[in-house]
């Protein structure tokens, strides 16, 4: 019985591992978390990215077709800070790093970075891809699912409801009024000693600022970032992505509906255009 259950698992695991080899770019996420560790394996096992995205959920929804040349390591859930970790715990390191400033002194979730650097499995992932995320039987399913229907994932999940809608933007302006946000010391620290450790080493950051509802742009928590963001890091130092003005649909406030998901993207495309002619002009 061991010995028949033992050869099935091998067999079963030469086919999935057959399956994956042939076809590398198969398997999607069926939830947040597992979205976080695909983007941040195919970050770490790639060998080497030229510019990479670190933000929250915001720029995660930025649509990661428009933008080959960046690595998007931006997570739901978590924070620029895990996006730093995850980039320092790499030798070869991007020439460029463009970071979210929206909420750029946010708490990082530590548990997602350690699951992915401490340990042995994942370098045992590192040499048999078959085992990361991506490619689990219910992920494999699901792309092959959606390849059929010709479905777009996100196109149902960002629609918006003009209830959820309005309760969040005014808890926003409630919990705002109420906690008097402050950009904590610590947090700034932080951010600062990662980002100091990787410009010694030759990396050079590009802030950019994602869209939010015009009712709670100047809300402290964006408003204070900003502040500390100039006084931190001077434009005259930094390079800073023009922001767009434009009155964007957010689902709740801060996170973009899909359809203008793809209208930043663009834009955002357009900026990196830009700034690509820029940095070959100072060369």
């Amino acid at each position: 019985m061991i010995k028949k259950s033992l050869l099935c698992f091998c067999v079963l695991f030469i086919l999935h591992y057959l399956i994956v080899q042939m076809n590398p770019t198969m398997g999607m996420a069926t939830h947040q978390w597992q979205d976080n560790l695909i983007k941040a394996q195919s970050f770490l096992y790639a060998d080497y990215a030229d510019s990479a995205m670190v933000g929250t959920s915001l720029s995660a929804r930025i649509i990661r077709d428009s933008i080959p040349s960046i690595k998007s390591i931006s997570f739901g859930g978590c924070a620029v800070e895990d996006g730093l970790r995850l980039i320092s715990s790499k030798q070869d390191l991007p020439q460029y790093i463009f970071v979210e400033s929206n909420l750029l002194f946010m708490e990082g979730n530590k548990e997602l970075v350690n699951k992915l650097t401490e340990g042995i499995i994942p370098k045992i992932k590192y040499w048999i891809p078959s085992l990361r995320e991506q490619y689990e039987p219910i992920c494999l399913l699901a792309s092959l699912a959606l390849k059929a229907g010709n479905v777009n994932p996100q196109a149902g999940a960002a629609a918006i409801d003009m209830n959820i809608l309005n309760e969040s933007i005014k808890q926003q302006q409630e919990d705002d009024r109420k906690y008097q946000y402050e950009v904590s010391e610590e947090r700034l620290r932080t951010i600062k000693e990662m980002m100091d450790s990787l410009e010694g080493k030759g990396v050079k950051f590009v802030f950019f600022e994602m869209p939010v509802n015009e009712q709670i742009y100047h809300l402290r928590k964006f408003a204070k970032t900003r502040e500390r963001l100039a006084q931190e890091f001077p434009k005259d130092q930094y390079r800073y992505l023009l922001s767009d003005t434009t009155h964007y649909l957010t689902t709740d406030g801060e996170h973009l509906s899909f359809e203008e998901q793809q209208v930043f993207s663009h834009y955002f495309k357009n900026l990196l255009t830009h700034t690509d002619q820029n940095n070959k002009q100072h060369e």
